[in-house]
């Protein structure tokens, strides 16, 4: 750990104790290779990068008199875990195995060099002959800048992941868990799909998406009221009601005002605290709220780098979401009560 930050990420370099894990599906050739599949068998690994094997990095800004990994100009020399990929062919894209990793994402206002820095959650991809990556993107990880706190471990113990990767992290069809949103995605967007809005301030080019937000797995589904994802479904839908405007005679009125990022996300950690089996079974107590710190982290991280303009922790505490029901679209406001439909 380098205990060096840009927007309270650790910075990735090569004296940082920074990874890339199981980068999955990389998808390489594989022997035997014969009249029957002259190429060899297609097999997907997992592939992992380390910033100690970084390369062409920072020659002025250094981090432990090591070379720090910058934008468009460092990659990870080489990646592991395909190996046994060995085929003529090797990646399905790229015709290599442990291939370079190039980074995707990066500090937007920190810089080495003149160029932005990599952090801990950017993105990355693996197995590269050239900048075409043969593995999809994965979160680089370092380390959350949460004093005291091991996040690195204590995310991959959850099983973190986006949402589009929800089928490789809860594998659904044998385990019956489903990817469930940190901080419920009709906080943040009026529908799911291609015509999805995301609320003013997170609607940029690099804005808030559900299929890149941070997910929980939780056992299914969340139709019924004893599952994990159940009691949180319920939770949420007791949040939206407390969010009720009421008449002189405590009446409600059919509008809502719209919750802070601040409530909301309080609510929806206080929500997984107590129906997430593995972490209510945490013990001690200090441990389990170590858990709760890390994920409260990773959710505002997503929000301030999807933010737009670029907004630090303490102002989207102050942000107005979305009331969630279908077909409503509120701009943040600081005054005018919303309607929910």
């Amino acid at each position: 750990m380098s205990n060096v930050f840009a927007n309270g990420l650790e910075i990735s370099g090569k004296a940082v104790d920074a990874k890339t894990i199981a980068d999955f599906p990389d998808v390489c050739f594989t022997p035997p290779e014969n009249p029957a599949t002259p190429p060899g068998v297609p097999v997907p690994y997992p592939s992992f990068g380390m910033a100690s094997d970084t390369d062409k990095g920072t020659s002025a800004v250094k981090i432990g008199g090591k070379t720090v990994n910058i934008k468009n100009k460092s990659y990870l020399s080489k990646t592991s875990g395909t190996e046994a990929g060995a085929a003529a062919k090797k990646g399905v894209v790229t015709s290599k195995n442990t291939g370079k990793e190039y980074f995707n994402s990066w500090s937007n206002d920190v810089k080495f060099d003149g160029e932005p820095v990599i952090r801990m959650t950017d993105l990355a991809t693996n197995n590269h002959a050239s900048p075409i990556g043969n593995a999809p993107p994965w979160p680089h990880l370092a380390q959350l800048n949460v004093p005291g706190i091991d996040c690195e471990s204590v995310l991959a113990d959850l099983n973190l992941h986006k949402h589009s990767d929800k089928k490789k992290a809860c594998d659904h069809s044998k385990t019956g868990k489903e990817s469930e949103h940190m901080l419920g995605n009709a906080l943040m967007q009026n529908q799911r799909g291609s015509r999805a809005q995301s609320i003013p301030g997170f609607n940029g080019s690099n804005g808030y998406s559900a299929s890149t937000a941070p997910c929980l797995c939780m056992d299914g589904p969340s139709s019924d009221n004893s599952t994990e994802h159940g009691k949180k479904t319920r939770d949420q839908e007791a949040f939206k009601e407390s969010l009720a405007i009421k008449d002189a005679k405590g009446k409600p009125t059919g509008r809502y005002r719209q919750p802070t990022a601040k409530e909301a996300i309080d609510a929806e950690l206080k929500s997984v605290r107590e129906n997430h089996n593995q972490i209510k079974n945490t013990k001690p107590k200090k441990k389990q709220d170590e858990i709760m710190e890390c994920l409260e982290a990773v959710i505002y991280d997503n929000l301030e780098r999807c933010s737009d303009p670029k907004q630090t922790k303490e102002e989207i505490k102050k942000t107005k979401l979305r009331v969630p029901g279908e077909g409503d679209y509120p701009a943040p406001t600081t005054t005018a009560p919303v309607t929910s439909m």
